[in-house]
């Protein structure tokens, strides 16, 4: 949907299982095509707007549209739905049983990488909206545990600026202009605003107008929360940096301030699917990293206590209207820090592209889901664009 500003507002589709284009198709007619419809319903979407969808191409569909992009146009028309940004972050099947660290495979020093982002940006630039400009999300180049068996920095930026000097010509072939936006994730090349502003600066500032035209960040607030970081002072050293934020990703995480109090409720949220990077902060600041929630979890069962006062932030994409996560109070939520952002994406100068994205909600407990009031996804995405539209002060619309 587009904003009173010019923004546009949607959802992420990886949310959705599935691996090729009638999989894709299915996810927007039992998907999307009803929430819009429950959008409109509820005053929230005038009868005859578009409803804007992030739409997750896998390579395997980012090809399929490259080809031909007329199936999912004409669903989308028929659905009243736009695309407006690509997620070309996980590369294959997002909902496999066991994704953990293949979602940054290929990564950044693989030609295979840009490739498929060239291709998800040609299937873009066949969806967009008259005039209107697209971006695409990726990793930021790899996994940091991997070590020296992953890319290094200036192979990341090879491939970077290579992506960007594509994105160049495709808009001279098309007239479309594509930005792509390198998404910060904890233990990720690039986590922190602090690295990712380094980066730029070193590596992809001085290439030029191309860099500067096609290159930006993908922020994704339950990423950047789970870092401890201030958001509104992250996106405001983003800015001072030059370093364009191409979208915002509206999301939210699990916050626990007494981990040894939670480890037993916290057991039913380490599946095995897909990463939790634990971030856990000690009295003095001090930050501390594991890869996943079940490391996390046994090392917090080990003998030693863990410090004194220790806090955790664990990467879990949780629905935006939840504040708490438990009856006892013990699983909250980064939900402070997203209202806190809310303000701020309401200028229209800093991006243009807001996206909903709650992936793991099929991996939250049945249980939970149906004490939040959102048994179904259907009914998730409905809180969840009403939470937005109140936080952004967008009020219902009357019959």
């Amino acid at each position: 949907m587009r904003l009173a500003g010019g923004q546009h507002l949607g959802y992420c589709t990886n949310v959705h299982p599935y691996e090729d284009l009638s999989g894709l198709l299915a996810a927007l007619e039992l998907g999307a095509g009803p929430l819009r419809e429950r959008l409109v319903q509820g005053g929230r979407l005038g009868q005859g707007e578009g409803l804007g969808v992030g739409l997750w191409l896998p390579a395997r569909v980012a090809a399929e549209v490259a080809r031909d992009s007329r199936p999912l146009r004409e669903r989308l028309d028929a659905l009243g739905l736009y695309g407006f940004t690509v997620n070309a972050f996980p590369y294959g099947d997002f909902h496999g049983a066991r994704v953990k660290d293949e979602v940054f495979r290929p990564h950044w020093g693989e030609r295979s990488r840009l490739e498929y982002t060239l291709l998800a940006a040609e299937a873009l630039a066949a969806l967009l909206p008259e005039g209107e400009p697209g971006s695409i999300s990726t990793h930021s180049g790899g996994y940091k545990p991997w070590g020296a068996a992953g890319p290094g920095a200036e192979q990341v930026a090879a491939g970077l600026r290579a992506a960007a000097d594509g994105l160049v010509a495709l808009r001279k072939r098309t007239g479309r202009t594509i930005r792509l936006c390198l998404e910060p994730e904890p233990l990720s090349s690039l986590e922190t605003t602090a690295e990712v502003v380094e980066f730029f600066a070193r590596y992809l500032q001085p290439a030029g107008a191309a860099a500067a035209e096609h290159l930006g960040v993908c922020f994704d607030a339950c990423h950047q929360a789970v870092e401890y970081e201030a958001l509104p002072a992250a996106l405001a050293a983003l800015r001072r940096a030059g370093v364009a934020v191409g979208k915002v990703q509206l999301s939210s995480a699990i916050r626990v301030e007494r981990p040894d109090a939670a480890r037993a409720a916290l057991g039913a949220w380490a599946d095995e699917r897909w990463f939790h990077q634990v971030v856990a902060r000690a009295p003095d600041g001090a930050l501390r990293r594991e890869p996943d929630l079940p490391e996390a979890l046994a090392r917090a069962a080990d003998p030693a206590p863990s410090p004194r006062g220790e806090s955790w932030r664990i990467h879990f994409h949780v629905p935006l209207f939840a504040g708490a996560l438990d009856d006892e109070g013990l699983l909250e939520t980064t939900q402070p820090d997203l209202s806190a952002l809310l303000p701020l994406v309401s200028d229209p100068g800093l991006t243009r592209h807001l996206e909903i994205e709650t992936y793991s909600w099929s991996m939250i407990p049945p249980a939970r889901r149906a004490a939040l009031g959102a048994p179904t996804l259907l009914a998730c995405l409905e809180r969840e664009f009403a939470w937005v539209l109140d936080g952004l002060g967008v009020a219902p619309r009357r019959a």
